[in-house]
């Protein structure tokens, strides 16, 4: 790849650790415990933030099927086998290294850890209907990959989602550690796609960089899906941050 190539992905990324949803006054007043109710808030986030992360496998599907590289969406599946509860040893590893035990993620699929998480707080999701702004986020991000560019994916669910996942999820965890009494292997979900998803974003970045080499022009593609993704979950923030500061 070009050199010039590298650098403007690697901009875009550096743009993104800029953007409004990823310092968000939400999350910060989360982990500063700043609002009328700290613990209430962390479990209105539970059963909201719910809406988004049942329905990730199904962003991750959508993308690969608009990737045309074989290598492209054998890192998209890896991504799916990883949600669905499959770690290699390599990734177990480096989780044990973290004091994160095996037993506590090996085979159990994501949306499962966050059900965990979930009942730590006493939480029964299926009587916690999701509020508009959840519902209206997860059909907005899914309608706009669905109608976007491969190039546009890519920018949404990479540059704009999982290299941002380490710096939206630390807060929340700080908000965990500070304001409950549960133990990791209750969050584990958090701290899990905090280093995973590391791995996850060097991939995505990969496949950002291959297509800016197939013609410069996508660089724009991409920055506008990274963006749009950005948006969308900023709002929800912004929703989030409004029932926040009515909790009593």
């Amino acid at each position: 790849m070009m050199i010039h190539e590298r650098s403007k992905v690697i901009g875009l990324n550096s743009f993104a650790l800029q953007h409004r949803a990823i310092n968000h006054p939400y999350l910060k007043a989360l982990a500063a415990g700043c609002l009328p109710q700290p613990r209430q808030a962390i479990a209105d986030f539970a059963v909201q933030y719910q809406g988004y992360t049942s329905w990730f496998p199904k962003y991750l599907s959508c993308v690969m099927s608009k990737l045309e590289s074989e290598q492209h969406r054998a890192y998209f599946q890896e991504n799916l086998d990883e949600e669905s509860g499959k770690l290699d040893e390599e990734t177990i590893q480096q989780l044990e290294a973290l004091g994160i035990k095996e037993a506590w993620v090996q085979g159990i699929p994501h949306p499962l850890l966050f059900r965990r998480f979930q009942s730590a707080l006493g939480i029964d999701a299926r009587t916690q209907p999701l509020c508009s702004a959840a519902i209206l986020w997860r059909k907005k991000f899914r309608r706009m990959l669905e109608s976007a560019t491969a190039c546009e994916a890519i920018g949404a669910m990479g540059l704009g989602t999982e290299s941002m996942v380490k710096y939206i999820y630390r807060p929340i965890t700080t908000a965990i550690q500070k304001h409950t009494d549960l133990d990791r292997k209750a969050y584990v979900f958090f701290e899990l796609h905090s280093e995973v998803d590391d791995e996850h974003a060097e991939l995505m970045m990969k496949v950002a960089d291959d297509l800016a080499q197939d013609d410069p022009r996508n660089i724009q593609q991409i920055q506008r899906g990274m963006e749009q993704a950005l948006d969308l979950r900023a709002e929800f923030w912004d929703a989030m941050l409004i029932r926040a500061r009515t909790l009593v």
